[in-house]
């Protein structure tokens, strides 16, 4: 439990300034003040120097507005709404990446590989990196822990095209392994994006390497 506590009160701590979070946002300073004092989803503390300074729980709460906002809700609409009701409006979006049907054990490569096309890659390192490090602001770690699966997964299927190549006796056992790591690859980024959306934070949209 103190735990617990100790991790809501550093959450609740300012200390992103403005510049920070614009770019966590990925959205113009303005913007990010004209929604401030239009709205006023927030109340930033300040620093003597007049810097404003945002604690992670804010910066949770604007990354779901902002991506709520992207998905074409009003921001004028959102701005009033609970965090409870702004995790109920995300929820829709949640509960659609959750209808994609699962892999199952039976639509996984066989032993005996069959030419399925594995799909390419729908974020590269760059952005798997950038989700990890965003995890250090908010209380849940599962964002980095999977995007760091992500990469590891990724780094396995392109080693396994490559032995596919080098070594024709081993072709067949490697093309299994780049199809199964290929399957796995797959699920975990939509679990990624289930999961920054939970977290309220933001996902590009999909980019390969």
């Amino acid at each position: 439990m103190k735990t617990r506590t100790k991790s809501v009160d550093e959450a609740r701590t300012p200390r992103y300034r403005s510049a920070a979070v614009a770019r966590m946002l990925r959205m113009p300073v303005a913007t990010l003040r004209i929604w401030e004092r239009r709205y006023r989803l927030c109340k930033p503390a300040t620093t003597p120097a007049g810097h404003r300074l945002y604690s992670a729980l804010e910066v949770r709460r604007l990354a779901l507005l902002k991506q709520l906002s992207d998905a074409g809700h009003a921001i004028g609409t959102l701005a009033a709404l609970s965090p409870v009701q702004l995790r109920q409006v995300a929820q829709t979006h949640v509960s659609t990446l959750a209808a994609t049907p699962a892999v199952s054990a039976a639509t996984l490569p066989a032993a005996e590989p069959r030419a399925a096309a594995i799909a390419a890659r729908r974020y590269d390192d760059a952005t798997l990196v950038e989700r990890a490090s965003l995890s250090s602001t908010m209380i849940c770690e599962c964002p980095r822990h999977v995007a760091e699966l992500l990469m590891r997964l990724s780094q396995f299927e392109a080693y396994s095209a490559e032995c596919r190549q080098r070594s024709p006796a081993d072709a067949q056992l490697h093309a299994y392994l780049q199809q199964v790591a290929g399957a796995a690859r797959a699920l975990f980024e939509t679990a990624l994006e289930r999961v920054v959306v939970q977290e309220g934070l933001l996902l590009p949209q999909d980019s390969t390497p």
